[in-house]
């Protein structure tokens, strides 16, 4: 049963907004499109490995989580691509999708990726990663329950070359998931009973924590307001008889300021005062922003000089 839906991380979520309000001009323009466009390539290769997991027979009882994340003790995050609980062990996926071939040195701790054109480049090594979490997911031993964690590195690009690596270490393409979970389920011995692997599902998903990611640059280098999505977010929008209109292409548009909502609420603050949304979003009147912020139904806190309004984290579906 998928118990946790695939979702963006908020780290996708945050580039998304911040590549639409860096100007390409900006210095750093540069290393967060190329941090954006890795998210966007990992977010594709999981969505690619999803697959697996619905045309894969006999898995039994279990629970699948993707993009499942926590905070150990200690308050530090764990983010974990996909994890399958079954009533015999406890399976943790990292999921990489990469171009060109793919080296692992236990010893130094790092992958090194060759690149088609020949160029190399250093990471972290993943392995180091799965087993952190699996150190980390105590919920387990509070709960008494002595399952085995088993982790494994997939790789979602099918043109990825898999070289030097561990052999002690499940590393394989995702072609061979499900042959790798059927070996697994063949090996391990019944451990929980179906209402305990029921009870210990939910209180994995009660665990879930989702991480706010904010940008490390000064925020007076993005762009303001209301963004004209025709102009490739490059053009300031107006305010004019209750429409946001683009003085570049002609377009009219009532929506388009919930998009710059949630680019607030994901780069600045799920917070804003009436003065704070006059000055980002180019509104001079009081009188008009008040009436702005009433028509949209946002939530208010506080009165008078201090009151706020709370940007919900679905202002775009709205």
């Amino acid at each position: 049963m998928l118990l946790l839906e695939r979702t963006k991380s908020s780290k996708l979520i945050m580039l998304e907004s911040l590549m639409r309000r860096l100007a390409p001009a900006d210095s750093d323009y540069s290393y967060f499109k190329e941090s954006y466009q890795r998210q966007v390539a990992g977010f594709e290769g999981e969505k690619f490995v999803d697959r697996e997991w619905f045309d894969m027979p006999n898995l039994g009882s279990h629970y699948l989580f993707f993009n499942y994340e926590f905070e150990n003790k200690f308050g530090f995050p764990h983010q974990i691509d996909t994890l399958l609980l079954t009533t015999k062990f406890l399976l943790i996926l990292e999921i990489k999708n990469i171009s060109g071939q793919v080296d692992i040195d236990e010893d130094k701790h790092q992958m090194i990726i060759t690149r088609p054109d020949g160029t190399l480049k250093s990471y972290r090594n993943p392995l180091d990663q799965i087993r952190r979490h699996s150190q980390h997911l105590i919920l387990l031993t509070q709960l008494n329950v002595s399952l085995p964690i088993v982790g494994a590195l997939v790789f979602s690009n099918p043109a990825t070359i898999i070289g030097n690596v561990p052999k002690n270490f499940p590393i394989f393409h995702s072609s061979g998931l499900r042959f790798f979970v059927q070996k697994l389920l063949k090996n391990y011995p019944e451990i929980l009973q179906e209402k305990r692997l029921e009870k210990l599902s939910g209180d994995l998903l009660s665990k879930l924590k989702r991480q706010e990611v904010k940008p490390t640059i000064n925020l007076s280098r993005i762009k303001k307001g209301v963004l004209c999505e025709n102009c490739h977010f490059q053009i300031e929008m107006k305010y004019q008889g209750g429409l946001w209109h683009c003085a570049e292409c002609g377009c009219r548009n009532k929506k388009s300021i919930l998009q710059a909502f949630h680019d607030y609420r994901v780069l600045v603050s799920n917070k804003i005062t009436n003065s704070e949304f006059r000055e980002f979003f180019g509104i001079e009147s009081i009188d008009a922003a008040s009436k702005i912020l009433i028509r949209l139904g946002i939530e208010t806190v506080g009165e008078k000089r201090g009151r706020h309004y709370l940007i919900p984290p679905d202002i775009f579906t709205k």
